[in-house]
C-alpha cells in the first residue's frame, strides 16, 4: 500500500503545484526534459520527503479513493488550464529542473509507470 499511497501523495502535489503555477507563475518557458527516463528504475532517486508514505495502515479502498481523488484534481486543473499556459509556465524538478506544467502531467504517467515494476516486484514476492 506504500507504493501506492506514495504516487497519491506525488500526484496531490503535482496537481496542487500545477494549480498554483496557473494561478501565480509567471511565463517562463524551459526546454523540454527527457522525463521518459523516469521509468528507469534501476537508478534509484530519493523521494522528496513530502510523497513519503505514513506507517499508518490503509486498506486498498482507502488507497483507490486517495488515488482517485488526485487523479480528478490533476484532470481538473490541466483542462481549466490554456495550453499556451502548460507549455510557457513551468516549476522546478528535483532530477530535470525546471520542466513545463505540460511536462509535469506527462511525467505523473511516466512516474506510474516506474512503480508499477515496484508493484509487479512485491507481488511476486508475496
Amino acid at each position: 500500500m506504500q507504493v501506492l499511497e506514495h504516487l497519491y501523495l506525488m500526484e496531490m502535489y503535482i496537481a496542487n503545484m500545477i494549480a498554483d503555477t496557473l494561478a501565480n507563475g509567471i511565463i517562463q518557458p524551459v526546454k523540454e526534459k527527457p522525463i521518459h527516463l523516469t521509468v528507469n528504475h534501476l537508478k534509484k532517486v530519493q523521494a522528496p520527503s513530502f510523497s513519503i508514505p505514513s506507517d499508518q495502515f490503509k486498506t486498498l479502498e482507502e488507497v483507490k479513493e486517495k488515488l482517485r481523488q488526485s487523479r480528478q484534481l490533476l484532470m481538473k486543473v490541466s483542462k481549466e488550464a490554456t495550453p499556451s499556459d502548460l507549455e510557457q509556465k513551468s516549476f522546478p524538478h528535483p532530477a530535470f529542473g525546471p520542466i513545463s506544467l505540460k511536462q509535469w502531467i506527462s511525467f505523473v504517467g511516466y512516474h506510474e509507470k516506474r512503480h508499477l515494476v515496484q508493484i509487479e516486484e512485491l507481488k511476486v514476492k508475496l
